[in-house]
């Protein structure tokens, strides 16, 4: 894996519920791979430190989908992208890019992965994300604005694709905090695909 490509406000209900202006194309910025924490086996447990003194930490649970050799998704996942909210809404008012808000241990969390052989209807599949037992988000893949092969080769027209890249495809409305203790339970296909527990 060389890089995780994230696609932002690619659901319109996200969009407006930040109260953003709705671009004409989705926004996109790049997270390391250092920076990623995963599971290897689906309903595993994962813990994730949360950064200390730097505002509201926000969840956004995404498909995420994985790239082969020929640039094709070879599997499909759920992911979170982690984001310094506070942080993000002061840059965003200065205009400066807010990767800063982005990157940082733990905020990229995946799944196990799914080859895409053995779940071909991901996007008409319901997934959900809660915390402490509550639903706060809940959609389809087919609901994006642009899909996740789509989302690839609006990735290409800025920066080379290699293998193993992964594609963070946006987040549903229902985004919000998380703080130590709390834990978060991601679901699809009707069945519990892992949990994390931030500390």
């Amino acid at each position: 894996m060389d890089k995780l490509i994230c696609i932002g406000k690619n659901y319109l209900d996200h969009a407006k519920e930040l109260g953003d202006a709705v671009p004409e194309m989705p926004v996109i910025f790049l997270k390391p791979p250092s920076i990623l924490k995963r599971v290897n086996r689906e309903g595993d447990m994962i813990q994730v430190k949360l950064p200390e003194g730097r505002g509201s930490i926000h969840h956004e649970c995404e498909i995420v989908v994985r790239l082969d050799a020929a640039g094709a998704i070879d599997a499909v996942t759920l992911g979170l992208d982690m984001t310094l909210r506070e942080v993000q809404a002061g840059l965003k008012k200065n205009g400066h890019p807010w990767e800063v808000s982005k990157v940082f241990d733990g905020s990229a969390i995946l799944g196990a992965w799914i080859p895409i052989s053995e779940f071909t209807g991901y996007l008409d599949e319901p997934f959900e994300f809660s915390v402490n037992g509550v639903v706060r988000q809940s959609a389809c893949g087919s609901e994006m604005r642009l899909s996740p092969q789509a989302c690839i080769e609006y990735a290409k027209t800025f920066f080379p694709i290699i293998v193993g890249d992964a594609i963070f495809t946006g987040t549903p409305a229902g985004v919000g905090p998380v703080v130590a203790g709390d834990e978060g339970v991601l679901r699809w296909r009707g069945k519990e695909l892992f949990r994390v527990n931030w500390k």
